[in-house]
């Protein structure tokens, strides 16, 4: 007995389409949190409700305020429920992309597919774990696809031609309204509705005529979103400069315009698909995910190449055209304009379509174009289907891979988010209001400082329900010099973020830094002036560094929103750091040592990998009278940075003076600076 033949036709297209975006971006969703502009909107969703978050996006785009209002009511401060939306909403936009595609080209069948897959799959945009601001993107590049969908049908179904417009001009408006992404593409919909109108009317007069006619309110659409976007809601999110360019010296402007626009287009779509052959990291991924790497890449080849070579091809078989080049060439079109327009909201604005974080949004309405052309490229090249499908299969499973590693990237940075607000709740009980912490050199990838904001007050004033914020958070690498005037004490800081202000003062600031794998170290002037490996902007934020805005001993804790960072984890050897460090400032020695005793007392991997750390431990014993201790403590740090040579000869120095027995222990102490290599009188 033989088994069927297996053969896929169209129906199969959106479970097709699901597991493959379950493979590529779904396998850590478990794993990871919020990142960037997602904290913003869920700590607005947490502080000031659904209709909070509405009226925050009412600043540069009111309309997609309100899609915020409804998703965060429907998911909440879930991280793995937004995660799993964010997928869902992917699938969905590809499911409308493929149903427009399906209008315009009906009479293809593979193609659609081969499109369809590439898009899914586009590599050149990689922050799909974003999930919070960018499941609302796929819902609204969706939106539009579903316009140019309805707009194509209602052509060729003339029965249902009025329901099916009005449909799609309120798509299209709201498209427009709520994210100008879609700005350059939506100039394409007359060239399909040509391209449509010319499959039923053969005189080139009517059929210039009757487009023009079906593409006046969509002209109008345009016409009124431009008015309200340069004179009337004038977005602080980028300001249209491509006038001031053309005006100070056309010429020039011109020339800087055509080659930004070729180099966008190439950055896009050759660049961004030349990725996928790029060796992932190793050392990066380690032996369990460079291991899932390969697996990812070798299923999702074999699905795909099962998949695709068993479509359906009647289309192609039954009713081939008397040119086999003119669909390709129709593709390369469509293609090449997409990517030519698709830019045109950054290309105005003067922002940069790169692949790099975070201008690789810019790519989102890029993807169209790209895999339109790709898949016309690839139908003029002569050969066997077999090969064709095979070169699309290795394309789609290089990409999954890309998208694990890139997933593994967001994983790697939610686990130092996350290490990071434990570590400052555990140094940092409590916090006086209007304080700005100050920081340089910073870890993190996925993020911004005003991002970072909302955690920092939703761990420290968790019942804020005020349009005032009681805390900010500054990187000097991106604010000195433009919010924050200079390092001097007394500077005003006033800040915006949306519809919540900040009031503060240099005056009442904290320095932190945090350079994994150290831990997280409060700047004190009092015991930091001469510490080996001082990072950047180290000497200026010291004077400004106040750790008396420190709440040593709160009723109330703060701790990092459980909903959102999980449960505490186990001590590691930060824990017991950050805890003597404060303990060190309450003056509670007897404290300190015992967390040092317990710290010495786990497993190997509580060893720090930074010299200063043994610091308060140094002085903890010496000041409980644990001279041993103190000894052993303190060539332990010698020897893991002989650059801490200058930060414990201040400490011994210290200690000989204020220690309790220091004097029974004076020839020890000089013997043991004179082995540090302190100058002793």
């Amino acid at each position: 007995m033989t088994l069927p033949k297996i053969h896929f036709d169209n129906r199969s297209v959106p479970f097709a389409l699901l597991l493959l975006l379950s493979l590529s971006f779904g396998l850590l969703v478990s794993r990871l949190g919020f990142y960037w502009d997602d904290w913003s909107s869920i700590w607005f969703y947490h502080q000031l409700g659904p209709a909070g978050v509405a009226e925050a996006y009412s600043v540069d785009r009111p309309a997609l305020g309100w899609l915020f209002f409804l998703t965060t009511s429907l998911l909440g401060e879930s991280t793995l429920a937004w995660q799993i939306f964010g997928v869902l909403t992917r699938w969905l936009c590809c499911l409308a992309f493929w149903w427009f595609l399906r209008a315009l080209w009906p009479q293809k069948t593979t193609q659609l597919i081969w499109i369809t897959l590439l898009f899914a799959i586009y590599p050149g945009f990689k922050q799909q774990y974003i999930s919070v601001t960018y499941s609302h993107d796929w819902l609204i590049m969706a939106g539009f696809f579903v316009s140019l969908g309805l707009s194509i049908w209602a052509i060729r179904k003339p029965r249902w031609f009025w329901p099916m417009m009005v449909g799609s001009w309120l798509l299209a408006a709201y498209a427009l309204f709520a994210d100008e992404y879609y700005f350059g593409l939506e100039l394409l919909r007359p060239l399909f509705l040509w391209m449509v109108v010319g499959e039923i009317e053969s005189n080139p007069r009517r059929r210039i005529t009757r487009s023009l006619l079906y593409w006046l309110p969509y002209l109008i659409i345009v016409i009124l979103f431009l008015i309200w976007r340069i004179f009337i809601h004038i977005s602080p999110r980028g300001q249209l400069m491509i006038f001031d360019l053309l005006q100070t010296n056309p010429t020039a402007g011109i020339l800087t315009l055509v080659r930004t626009v070729l180099a966008d287009v190439v950055e896009s779509s050759i660049l961004a698909w030349r990725q996928v052959f790029i060796q992932p990291n190793y050392d990066f991924l380690g032996v369990v995910y460079s291991r899932l790497y390969w697996v990812v890449i070798l299923v999702c080849f074999v699905l795909s190449w099962f998949f695709l070579a068993r479509l359906e091809r009647r289309s192609e078989i039954e009713r081939r055209e008397a040119n086999r080049w003119v669909w390709p060439r129709q593709a390369i079109l469509v293609g090449g304009l997409a990517l030519l327009v698709g830019g045109i909201p950054f290309w105005m604005t003067d922002l940069p379509i790169t692949l790099q974080f975070s201008w690789d949004r810019f790519t989102l309405p890029m993807m169209f174009g790209t895999s339109i052309l790709l898949v016309g490229l690839v139908e003029l090249i002569p050969g066997l289907y077999q090969l064709k499908v095979i070169a699309i299969s290795v394309l789609i499973a290089l990409a999954a891979g890309l998208h694990l590693q890139n997933a593994y990237s967001y994983r790697y940075e939610w686990v130092a988010q996350k290490s990071f607000f434990w570590q400052l709740s555990w140094r940092i009980p409590g916090l006086k209001p209007n304080t700005t912490l100050l920081t340089a050199e910073w870890p993190f990838v996925y993020y911004s400082d005003f991002t970072l904001t909302a955690p920092l007050n939703w761990m420290y004033d968790p019942d804020n329900r005020s349009h005032e914020m009681s805390y900010l958070l500054y990187t000097l690498e991106s604010r000195l010099g433009t919010w924050l005037k200079d390092l001097e004490k007394g500077i005003p800081i006033e800040q915006s973020y949306r519809t919540l202000n900040f009031s503060g003062t240099t005056s009442q600031a904290l320095g932190i830094y945090y350079t994994p794998p150290a831990c997280l170290r409060v700047i004190d002037p009092r015991t930091d002036k001469n510490i080996a490996k001082q990072p950047a902007y180290f000497q200026e934020l010291l004077p400004l560094s106040d750790p008396n805005l420190i709440a040593i001993n709160p009723d109330q804790p703060a701790v990092p929103p459980p909903e959102v960072f999980g449960p505490e984890p186990e001590p590691d050897w930060c824990y017991y750091y950050e805890k003597a460090d404060l303990a060190r400032q309450r003056g509670d020695w007897q404290e300190a040592a015992s967390l040092g005793d317990q710290a010495m007392n786990h497993t190997a991997r509580l060893v720090p990998r930074n010299a200063p750390e043994y610091v308060p431990y140094i002085e903890a014993y010496a000041m409980t009278g644990q001279w041993e201790k103190a000894r052993e403590m303190t060539i332990k740090s010698l020897k893991l940075a002989p650059a801490m040579e200058i930060t414990l000869c201040e400490t011994w120095s210290k200690l000989e003076v204020q220690a309790p027995g220091a004097s029974q222990q004076a020839e020890a102490i000089i013997a043991l600076q004179d082995k540090i290599g302190c100058k002793v009188e």
